[in-house]
C-alpha cells in the first residue's frame, strides 16, 4: 500500500491515508459538476484526479455502481475500435472508468469517466475489485454515521470433528434455518420498497394459483394478464376494467388464503450472486427514503463490531412504485437524510440475526425507493442504484449494444 500511495504522491495528486483505515475498503466518489474524482480508503481521502464525463445527449448515470471487471488494453467495440486503457467496468451496458489522452475540464465522453492516462494506470494498479463508485452530480465524501438498525457482524461457529458430539449437535441446531456465506467475500445488501412490477408479479402469481391463465409470472402486463384480471373482476361482480390497484391485490390475497407481504425487501447478493431474501416493512410509507450507501469501516470480527460510513445521494422516486396506501410519492429530486430512512426500517429478529451472520469486512448497504435498477442483472453484478431514473429507461437500455463504452 505504502508503495502505491508514494506513486500517486509523485504523479502530483493529493494523497493522505491514517493507519486506521488501511483494512477499509476503497471507495470511488465522482463529481460530475466539478469534474473531479476523489478515492477514499474508509473515511480519508487517498487520491483525486480530474476527469471527462458523458456530453450532452451521452449522459453519465448517476448513482450507486461497483468494479465488475478490469481490462488493461480494452477497446471499445462501437466506437471506432478506440483505445480505453486501464478499463474498470461499472454496468454491462457500457459504463466504464478508462484512461484516455483526452480529458479537458468538462463533460466529453460517450458516457463513460475518463481519466489521465497516468492516473488511470495507477488507479488500476489499486485492489478496485467489486469497489464501489458512486457517480453524482455535486461533490460528497464519506461520514460516519451510527444506528441501532445497522448490522453488527455475529460469529457463525460451525461443527468440527475435535468438538464433543454435544457441541456440534447444539451448533447444528443453532445454525438450522440460516443460510451461510463466504467468509472472505463482502456481501452486498439492498434495502428497497416492493415496486408496482413486484405488485405485478404477485398478481400474476395468484391468478394462475386460483386457475386463471395469467401467463408468465414476469412482471409484464401482457394480454393474457389483462384478461385474467377482467375475469377475476367479473367473477366478483366487481368493475371489470383490468386495472391493478389495491382492492385488486388484497382480494387475490384473500382469495388465495395468503397473507400480503410488508411493503419492503431486503436483498442479499456476495460474489454477484443472490444469496438471501426477506421482507421488511417501512414506516411512513408515503414519505421516500431516498438513496444512501453505507459501507462498514474498521470491520473487526474478534469482538463482533463495526463501524459504518454512508454517502447520501440525489434522488427522486421512480412513477412506477407502488405504495400500499394506494397514492405516489412526491418525485423531487432531493438527498435524503440517511439517519430518518434507518428509523423507519422494520426487520424481524432472525433476518437481522442472519445478515449479521453474512456481514464481512467490505461489505455494504445501499437504500433505495426504486427497487432493483435495469442495470442490476439476475447475476453477474452487485445491486447497482441509478439516481433520478427516466420515465423509459427500460426502453433507453434496450438499444445499449451490450458491452459498448466510450
Amino acid at each position: 500500500m505504502g508503495r502505491v500511495l508514494s506513486a500517486f504522491i509523485a504523479a502530483g495528486l493529493s494523497a493522505s491515508v491514517s493507519f486506521a483505515a488501511e483494512k477499509d475498503p476503497l471507495q470511488i466518489i465522482v463529481s460530475l459538476k466539478n469534474q473531479h474524482l476523489s478515492v477514499y480508503r474508509g473515511g480519508q481521502q487517498i487520491a483525486e484526479s480530474n476527469i471527462s464525463s458523458g456530453k450532452p445527449g451521452y449522459d453519465s448515470p448517476t448513482g450507486i455502481f461497483s468494479v465488475l471487471q478490469k481490462n488493461r488494453h480494452h477497446r471499445s467495440n462501437i466506437y471506432s475500435n478506440a483505445p480505453m486503457p486501464y478499463m474498470q467496468r461499472l454496468t454491462w451496458s457500457g459504463i466504464a472508468l478508462h484512461g484516455s489522452n483526452s480529458v479537458p475540464a468538462y463533460p466529453a465522453s460517450h458516457g463513460c469517466i475518463r481519466l489521465p492516462n497516468r492516473f488511470a494506470r495507477k488507479l488500476f494498479s489499486l485492489d478496485t475489485r467489486g469497489a464501489h463508485v458512486i457517480i453524482e452530480e455535486e461533490a460528497t465524501k464519506p461520514l460516519p454515521v451510527s444506528h441501532s438498525t445497522l448490522f453488527q457482524p455475529k460469529t457463525t461457529w460451525h461443527q468440527n470433528r475435535d468438538y464433543d458430539r454435544w457441541v456440534n449437535e447444539h451448533i447444528r441446531h443453532r445454525n438450522a434455518g440460516f443460510v451461510t456465506g463466504r467468509t472472505d467475500l463482502p456481501v452486498r445488501i439492498l434495502v428497497t420498497r416492493r415496486t408496482h412490477k413486484d405488485d405485478l408479479r404477485e398478481v400474476q402469481r395468484l391468478l394462475n394459483h386460483l386457475g386463471y391463465e395469467a401467463g408468465e409470472v414476469d412482471g409484464l402486463m401482457g394480454p393474457m394478464t389483462w384478461a385474467a384480471i377482467t375475469a377475476f373482476q367479473n367473477a366478483r361482480k366487481e368493475k371489470a376494467d383490468g386495472q391493478i390497484n389495491n382492492v385488486l391485490i388484497d382480494a387475490l390475497y384473500e382469495q388465495a388464503g395468503e397473507t400480503r407481504p410488508p411493503n419492503g425487501r431486503v436483498l442479499v447478493r456476495q460474489h454477484q450472486q443472490p444469496l438471501y431474501e426477506a421482507e421488511i416493512s417501512i414506516r411512513d410509507a408515503d414519505q421516500p427514503l431516498g438513496s444512501h450507501l453505507l459501507t462498514v469501516s474498521n470491520f473487526d470480527a474478534e469482538n463482533q463490531t463495526t463501524d459504518w460510513l454512508s454517502v447520501s445521494l440525489n434522488d427522486r422516486v421512480h412513477r412506477k412504485v407502488h405504495l400500499k396506501n394506494g397514492s405516489q410519492m412526491d418525485e423531487t429530486t432531493a438527498r435524503r437524510s440517511v439517519m430518518q430512512a434507518l428509523q423507519r426500517l422494520e426487520m424481524d429478529a432472525k433476518t437481522r440475526e442472519q445478515i449479521s451472520r453474512l456481514l464481512t469486512p467490505g461489505s455494504s448497504v445501499s437504500i433505495s425507493d426504486n427497487g432493483l435498477s435495469i442495470e442490476t442483472g439476475a447475476k453477474g453484478t452487485d445491486f447497482i442504484v441509478l439516481t433520478k431514473p427516466r420515465q423509459n429507461d427500460g426502453l433507453v437500455a434496450k438499444k445499449v449494444v451490450a458491452k459498448n463504452s466510450g
